[in-house]
């Protein structure tokens, strides 16, 4: 009873008084189990006594009974005390599993969602991106539901010159200026992606008239246009915009995405017209076209179907001849006269200008020897040069090359590029300029007054003439405006020691103005046709020989 009191009393003071404190699910066994089994010597105690006569058989039974009784409950209770721990323990486990499994969970949606954020987020705009995009308009073509939508595909104009002058940076900046107009502007119909480079997309998801259309297309061109400001620079940029609509155009996906595609290229090459183009069929039978002529391109035989044609310039104060511009014609056998306009843009963008451009310098270069030696004459040859040309490595030593080979006076030589071209990389044009002035061989810009126009490029470089475009000259007569550019352009290139020849003359009324304008040498149908080397001998060449041989012989 003594020892009960003790045990209760024991009990009590360590339920007030903790010796430890308890941890739930304690990865421990507890403290009770696995102790030394002490009773187990108890077994030695009676056999010592019984046999020693000191115990009586009936105690030693009761003794030996009580001690197997106590060993059983003991194993009992220490197998309890292990299930429970181990209930316990596998419990612990359990939760701490389902935690991590939770926390595991939570940090896989996460990063699902951010995964799946740029997978169709654009990482520079913060735009979808083309792969959206696609997804997006395949999933309006596969519902269930009648879908009438549009696709307005976007590219930035003159992006390039600036990206070029002011690095990949500026440029990225540029890019972010520009997303984020359009994706305040963007209406709730529509949805913004940027599909690469410089180029933007927009599906409108709704049966919208065209009348709204053209509005939206406008409102994004005058976004565009808005200058940008990235201190300390200020830019001025726009936009070509094509548009084509489902399923009126085109009932699957990659071919309405060609069609609103090639609408905008048409956009770009009608750079003074609307800056937006919607879809025709008349653009699926020009591609045909335009496919048609780069096959033939590629199986082109030089002599047999190009040939050079040759336009008279004349000096405007004495109507002297000065020289020619080389014009290059295609007659192919099967589909007849290609007009230049139409293959030029081609060759240059398969690059087929290059063999080309070699082959128009190897005729230029071998004609202009002819006449010039034979007819006693100094004329120039004007060649137009392409913008691939130039980029070509070592550009200036290969003319070389060539004028060398030719026998061929380097002034004899005037290489026409176009104003445009000049803006693309103003340094190394610069250089170009430089290097080919150092050789004697002239230099004029073509096309002026229908690009960039800017003294602040033209002073720097070391050219000879400037070619009033033919579009300024056709309205000279009848647009005060047009009027005042060219005289202004006029007056520039005298200021600044440059010549001035005027393109595309045809009427009486306009070479009149030119000559109260000072302009000095003219080229155009007025004076001639560009005609054949053997026509442009005998209607040219021949008669200023005989003029020169009549005047010397009322001289004499």
């Amino acid at each position: 009873m003594f020892t009960i009191v003790l045990l209760a009393f024991a009990a009590m003071e360590e339920a007030e008084n903790p010796s430890r404190e308890t941890e739930v699910c304690k990865m421990e066994l507890p403290e009770n189990y696995g102790r030394p089994n002490i009773v187990t010597w108890l077994f030695l105690v009676p056999l010592v006594f019984y046999f020693a006569g000191i115990m009586s058989n009936l105690v030693f039974i009761h003794m030996i009974g009580v001690i197997i009784i106590y060993q059983l409950i003991r194993g009992y209770v220490q197998t309890a005390i292990k299930n429970e721990y181990l209930l316990r323990r596998e419990k612990q486990l359990n939760d701490i599993l389902d935690q991590t499994v939770q926390e595991r969970t939570k940090e896989l949606v996460q990063v699902n969602k951010t995964l799946e954020s740029l997978s169709k987020r654009d990482a520079l705009t913060g735009l979808f991106n083309r792969r959206y995009f696609i997804q997006y308009i395949d999933s309006l073509i596969d519902s269930s539901e009648e879908k009438i939508f549009s696709v307005f595909y976007m590219d930035l104009d003159r992006f390039k010159a600036i990206n070029d002058a002011h690095g990949h940076e500026m440029g990225d900046e540029i890019l972010k200026k520009i997303a984020q107009r359009l994706e305040i502007w963007c209406p709730s119909n529509g949805i913004l992606s940027r599909v690469g480079g410089d180029e933007f997309a927009m599906v409108v998801n709704e049966n919208i008239s065209e009348e709204t259309l053209c509005q939206y297309a406008k409102e994004i061109i005058k976004l565009c246009e808005t200058t940008i400001s990235i201190p300390p620079y200020s830019f001025q940029l726009g936009v070509s915009i094509g548009i084509a609509l489902f399923p009126r155009d085109a009932d699957e996906r990659n071919t309405l995405i060609k069609y609103a595609d090639m609408a905008m290229y048409q956009a770009k090459k009608n750079y003074l017209a609307k800056r937006f183009v919607f879809f025709d069929s008349w653009l699926s039978e020009e591609i045909q076209r335009k496919h048609e002529i780069e096959l033939l391109l590629r199986h082109i035989d030089f002599r047999q179907e190009f040939q050079l044609y040759y336009q008279p310039q004349y000096r405007i104060v004495d109507n002297a001849l000065v020289g020619m511009e080389a014009l290059i014609r295609w007659n192919n056998p099967n589909k007849g006269w290609i007009l230049p306009g139409e293959f030029i843009p081609i060759a240059e963008e398969t690059s087929m200008i290059i063999k080309i451009g070699e082959w128009v310098i190897d005729e230029a270069l071998k004609q202009i020897k002819v006449w010039n030696e034979e007819y006693g004459l100094d004329l120039k040859m004007g060649i137009n040069i392409s913008p691939k040309q130039i980029d070509q490595e070592d550009f200036v030593n290969w003319l070389k090359q060539k004028i060398t080979a030719s026998s061929v006076k380097p002034a004899w030589i005037d290489l026409e590029i176009t104003e445009n071209s000049t803006m693309n990389s103003e340094t190394s044009m610069e250089e170009l300029f430089t290097a080919l002035a150092e050789i004697d061989i002239n230099i004029s810009i073509d096309d002026f007054g229908t690009g960039y126009s800017s003294l602040s490029y033209i002073k720097r470089f070391d050219i000879d003439r400037l070619k009033i475009a033919k579009e300024l000259i056709d309205n000279i007569a009848n647009d005060k405006n047009t009027l005042l550019i060219v005289k202004a352009i006029i007056m520039m290139a005298n200021g600044l020691g440059l010549k001035t020849i005027a393109e595309g003359v045809e009427e009486k009324e306009q070479l009149s103005i030119l000559k109260e304008l000072c302009c000095d040498e003219i080229q155009g149908y007025i004076y001639g046709r560009p005609v054949a080397a053997d026509v442009f001998e005998r209607e040219y060449l021949m008669k200023h020989r005989r003029s020169k041989t009549v005047v010397a012989y009322l001289k004499g």
